[in-house]
């Protein structure tokens, strides 16, 4: 009897303690959710989208069908259109849920962050600077992006790689976008536009039209870069000359720079002080801080330059590269340990000391990483901001327009055209540690994603509610890509004997080629425009167009006519590897008519199809 009493005490403590274990396994559960899985659903985004809707009286248009949204999902995704084994695949494919896992297999594919490469080379470097760039050094800052973008790192990384970078662009390739910039003021005024959607330069030489926005304001950002030094190394025996100059000043440096760290004090080009005026000492991160008496006597006469001083690992770094027995042309950047930004005002020459957009300023002593601290503060301080950037730029890329357009002209005062959703979706990507992928699977699995392009009486000119979808051009990169998964060349034998780089070199000449065409020295690119004589000459008449329309070895009219001896089994592969679908019946009648056992036919189908509004569209 003692014993079933015992018994039962017992059984009632494993009960009680599996009870408690149980809630805590859950809570612990719950509490460490994986920060990629999203809070914000697509049926709420869908909600706050079609509320505008209503508001506005707009109907949306039907949803796209199977083969429409796997072309729309590959070119905005993978950068290119399906070709037709992949086309055959989905539409064969049963699943219930093959929308939303067609989408986790492109996001998980390399193609992804090979595609989201271009689009940021694309963006951070203008028109000039992308002729500027060579093959070689485009496709090797190209692979360092696709890797950061596959393995999905925090885009706040990814920015404040780009802000911060120092050393050679062979080595670390961010250092590239700091490298194409010739002076303080465009690096200060293209960070903030990219980043941060703001328009600070319009304040350079006087106060920002719209915002609350002064000369001292832009400058004080632009102050961040005013130590940042970029050498060319394009030749050996310049760089050789350059290399051993710095050698021989090698000690002559070390004791400037030593004794500048000694003063704390910042050199400039002009004749200036680093003594605070009085504004500046009244701000609250200043209130310690002691004036400093400068004597006179000791200032330089005036007119004599001074030279910023390199960090002593700039200087080693240097005597490294040239003592390697194969020389690469290079881009070596780094801050120097000393220097000053002025601008000039009704006469008068201002010295600008570091200073956050709208926050505190930063010591202007010498050896302080200013880029460093202003990467942290996008990245940190002002993360929404950079989240918000980002996620009306990208809703630009799915669906056609931002909530607030130009992307990069995001004023205080300018709310959007859904303020609620791009505030949530803001919030979601801060939330989610700013998870790229997970931003993209969200927006492509909401309805609104997948609404047809074809309009109806109440949403004809609706472009900022997306009741529809937007039909606008491919981008060059999509189009580029697109024509070479057309012509099947880089996946046939004729390449075999091709290295990665030879392949990679030859894929940068045509997208070159297509960047040069599709865009202007205003970066204004194809989805501004609706056509120019030259862009229709490229299409028509391209070396690369004749290699997707002609019968030559390795390219898909030659595969399907080897392949394949039924014309109308050659006409739907010839749709589905072109167009993303089947053809019609009056479509397939004609094409019949004129290919049939014609060769020449299908090279003329063929042509005719890259060159229509269809292929060139994405919609």
């Amino acid at each position: 009897m003692i014993i079933s009493k015992v018994s039962h005490t017992n059984s009632r403590l494993i009960f009680s303690v599996y009870l408690l274990f149980t809630a805590f396994i859950t809570l612990l559960l719950f509490l460490t959710a994986d920060a990629g899985e999203s809070r914000l659903t697509g049926n709420e985004i869908d909600r706050l989208v079609s509320q505008k809707w209503k508001e506005r009286g707009l109907e949306p248009s039907h949803k796209i069908n199977d083969a429409e949204f796997l072309r729309r999902l590959y070119i905005d995704v993978t950068g290119r259109i399906p070709n037709a084994a992949e086309v055959k695949q989905f539409l064969e494919n049963k699943s219930k849920n093959k929308r939303a896992e067609k989408i986790d297999e492109l996001l998980a594919a390399d193609e992804y962050g090979g595609y989201m490469a271009d689009v940021w080379m694309q963006i951070l470097f203008s028109y000039d600077a992308k002729r500027r760039v060579q093959a070689p050094t485009y496709n090797l800052v190209r692979s360092e992006f696709a890797a950061n973008f596959n393995s999905n790192r925090p885009y706040s990384e990814f920015v404040s790689k780009l802000i911060s970078a120092q050393g050679f662009v062979t080595t670390n390739p961010y250092a590239l976008y700091m490298g194409r910039f010739e002076t303080p003021e465009d690096a200060a005024g293209n960070v903030m536009k990219i980043f941060t959607g703001r328009q600070i330069q319009c304040a350079q030489c006087h106060k920002h039209p719209y915002e609350e926005i002064t000369q001292e304001d832009f400058y004080g950002v632009a102050s961040f870069f005013s130590r940042r030094q970029v050498l060319p190394l394009l030749k050996k025996d310049q760089a050789q000359k350059i290399t051993n100059a710095i050698t021989r000043m090698e000690k002559q440096i070390a004791k400037l720079r030593d004794l500048e760290m000694e003063k704390a004090e910042m050199e400039s080009n002009v004749e200036s002080t680093t003594e605070m005026n009085e504004e500046m000492m009244k701000k609250e991160e200043h209130k310690n801080a002691r004036k400093k008496q400068i004597d006179k006597s000791k200032k330089k006469n005036k007119g004599e330059k001074k030279k910023n001083i390199p960090p002593q690992w700039a200087i080693d770094s240097l005597k490294q590269r040239m003592s390697d027995s194969t020389f690469k042309p290079d881009l070596l950047v780094w801050d120097a340990v000393n220097g000053q930004i002025t601008y000039e005002d009704n006469g008068k020459k201002n010295t600008v000391y570091p200073k956050f957009l709208g926050g505190a300023s930063i010591s202007g002593d010498a050896g302080i990483d200013r880029r460093d601290l202003l990467a942290e503060n996008i990245t940190v301080t002002e993360q929404r901001q950079l989240a918000r950037a980002f996620v009306n730029r990208f809703w630009k890329h799915f669906f056609g327009y931002g909530f607030i357009n130009p992307v990069d002209d995001m004023t205080a005062d300018e709310k959007g055209t859904n303020p609620e959703l791009l505030e949530l979706l803001t919030n979601e990507f801060v939330r989610s540690n700013f998870d790229i992928k997970a931003l993209f699977r969200l927006i492509a699995n909401t309805e609104t994603y997948q609404l047809s392009s074809t309009p109806n009486t109440t949403n004809k000119d609706d472009r900022m509610y997306y009741s529809r979808a937007v039909l606008r051009s491919m981008d060059p990169v999509q189009l580029s890509n697109s024509l070479l998964s057309s012509s099947g060349y880089f996946n046939q034998g004729n390449m075999k004997n091709k290295s990665d780089d030879e392949l990679a070199k030859i894929r940068f000449r045509i997208l070159q080629l297509f960047v040069y065409t599709f865009e202007d020295d205003e970066m204004n690119e194809a989805e501004d425009f609706s056509g120019t004589i030259s862009q229709a000459l490229l299409m028509m008449n391209s070396d690369m167009t004749e290699k997707v329309t002609e019968k030559k070895p390795g390219n898909f009219i030659s595969q399907i006519m080897n392949k394949e001896k039924d014309p109308q089994e050659r006409i739907n592969l010839l749709y589905l590897n072109t167009l993303g679908r089947f053809p019609s019946e009056k479509e397939m009648e004609a094409a019949l008519t004129i290919a049939g056992d014609k060769e020449d036919g299908y090279e003329d189908l063929q042509w005719a199809m890259i060159n229509s509004s269809e292929f060139v569209f994405n919609h």
